[in-house]
């Protein structure tokens, strides 16, 4: 009687393990973009993340009308800038499949320019508005790292918080911007 009590405990605990362990590698992907930058900067940005084994992910991000970190964000009058980013997550939850806190090094590949308003005045001897506009370029690479935390609602929405610092490699406007970019993200997507 004890041996069959241990063989059904045995084979429950087997189904069951087979079950979480399919329902976690059906889900295999992850869509987002990043709230933060839509607001501040006005960027469009989508996020692809393809969930590994191991607590381990492969992200590749395509950033629309990027702008150099929040860098001039009230002042934007227009900015062509596209960026690409590939990143390798690592999450260190043990509990938890991809959720939790996460560390990961980045590449980034930008082209564009960006064009502010300098400054703005108007004349009243003329009575003309006096507009100056100052652009620059933000084309080059970049590499960095990054830390953040996942939440998973459902299973399926995911949101998370995320800080990233990077320096620019290469052809840079170093007269004015910095060398070292910093972003930071309120991520909100779909898993599947």
């Amino acid at each position: 009687m004890k041996t069959k009590f241990i063989l059904l405990a045995l084979l429950y605990s087997g189904i069951t393990m087979a079950q979480t362990s399919d329902v976690e590698l059906l889900k295999k992907n992850e869509i987002s973009s990043n709230l933060l930058d839509l607001v501040v900067a006005g960027s469009l940005n989508v996020n692809y993340e393809r969930l590994l084994e191991k607590n381990q992910s492969f992200y590749v991000g395509a950033t629309f009308f990027d702008t150099y970190g929040y860098y001039d964000a009230g002042y934007i009058e227009s900015t062509n800038a596209i960026s690409l980013r590939v990143a390798y997550i690592l999450y260190f939850s043990k509990r938890k499949a991809h959720e939790g806190f996460y560390f990961y090094p980045q590449l980034k590949v930008r082209s564009g320019e960006v064009v502010v308003e300098d400054y703005f005045y108007y004349d009243f001897l003329t009575e003309t508005e006096v507009r100056q506009e100052f652009k620059y370029d933000v084309s080059g690479f970049s590499a960095g790292f990054g830390i953040g935390h996942k939440w998973v609602l459902n299973d399926k929405i995911v949101l998370s918080l995320n800080g990233e610092i990077a320096r620019n490699l290469g052809s840079f406007d170093t007269d004015y911007l910095g060398n070292i970019e910093a972003r930071f993200g309120v991520n909100l997507g779909y898993r599947f």
